[in-house]
């Protein structure tokens, strides 16, 4: 799909969904919070009421969820994408559908120097190492970039569902409880927005706090157990994301994505989050030389498929 001309870009994530045109430069961006419509259909629809001039023959959706068939079920929202019901009702002669975290990672060699905030310099070159991205939002994002004979190829993953694991017998209590309530403890249920959330009503003797933003207030206020769930949330964030780096021998870089890092870039900077990610022992040198980067770019996901390439996908056509 090397012809972006009258391409429609859409970005399907937990809570918001982007949609774009991609002609060489992304244009006619527009953000929709998905809990006030009924599915993407309805989305789209939106949308399209919006443009003017001819209508797209060609799609590109990022899913926050595995792809392996043209009918995808979202993994945080209650929705099924169909392929081809998209493809009929909308008139498009081509529907590809990619996950979310691969097509955000598609546009990492790209970013600018605006783009990212520098979290750990390092001293390996980011021009021909593998590439890893990690990301909280609604759930935890995870994939990477492979370098090979001159281009990169976009691996998608769901390492925000391993199993958590604890570096001490406080960690390990509070995963403890988590477990009595969820059975399983993903990375997810604690380094995502709900995590955030589920840390500090587990931590806190007071009142349960309504949201992320709500914990991040309250933490500014001076919050004990505010400031103790983003200690937790960030150190959790150090050991995923060097498990990840690790896996990938992720040389090229670790590149921090998702939507709530933004917003707390001080409280991250600020945190134990490299001294955590460096805490692998014989490999702390190792990890102590990965580039690690914040992407606080507006859009990287909707860049990535405007980006798009060679990319494991599914089409409907």
């Amino acid at each position: 799909m090397a012809d972006l001309s009258r391409t429609l870009l859409v970005e399907v994530g937990g809570t918001n969904t982007r949609c774009a045109l991609g002609e060489g430069r992304l244009h006619d961006i527009c953000l929709f919070v998905n809990s006030d419509y009924v599915d993407l259909a309805a989305i789209l629809s939106k949308y399209y009421s919006k443009l003017e001039g001819t209508r797209p023959k060609k799609a590109l959706i990022a899913v926050a969820a595995p792809v392996e068939t043209t009918k995808v079920h979202l993994t945080n929202l209650e929705w099924t994408i169909d392929g081809e019901e998209l493809k009929q009702r909308f008139g498009l002669q081509k529907i590809t559908l990619v996950n979310d975290f691969a097509a955000l990672a598609c546009a990492v060699p790209f970013l600018q120097h605006g783009d990212l905030v520098p979290i750990q310099k390092g001293q390996v070159s980011t021009q021909t190492g593998n590439i890893a991205v990690i990301g909280p939002g609604t759930g935890l994002g995870t994939s990477g970039l492979v370098y090979d004979q001159g281009g990169w190829i976009p691996i998608s993953g769901e390492g925000g569902h391993v199993t958590l694991a604890a570096s001490d017998e406080r960690e390990a209590k509070i995963i403890s409880g988590l477990r009595e309530h969820y059975g399983h403890v993903s990375a997810e249920r604690v380094v995502s927005g709900p995590g955030l959330l589920a840390l500090y009503n587990i931590l806190s003797d007071g009142p349960d706090a309504s949201s992320p933003e709500d914990v991040s207030t309250r933490a500014a206020k001076g919050d004990a157990a505010a400031n103790q769930a983003l200690d937790l949330f960030f150190r959790f964030l150090g050991t995923v994301s060097a498990d990840l780096v690790l896996t990938l021998d992720a040389r090229g870089g670790l590149y921090l994505a998702g939507g709530i890092l933004p917003a707390i870039r001080e409280s991250l900077l600020q945190s134990r989050f490299l001294q955590r990610f460096s805490e692998k022992g014989r490999y702390a040198n190792y990890l102590s030389n990965i580039p690690v980067f914040l992407i606080v770019a507006k859009t990287p996901a909707l860049e990535g498929l405007n980006r798009y390439a060679r990319i494991r996908s599914t089409t409907v056509e």
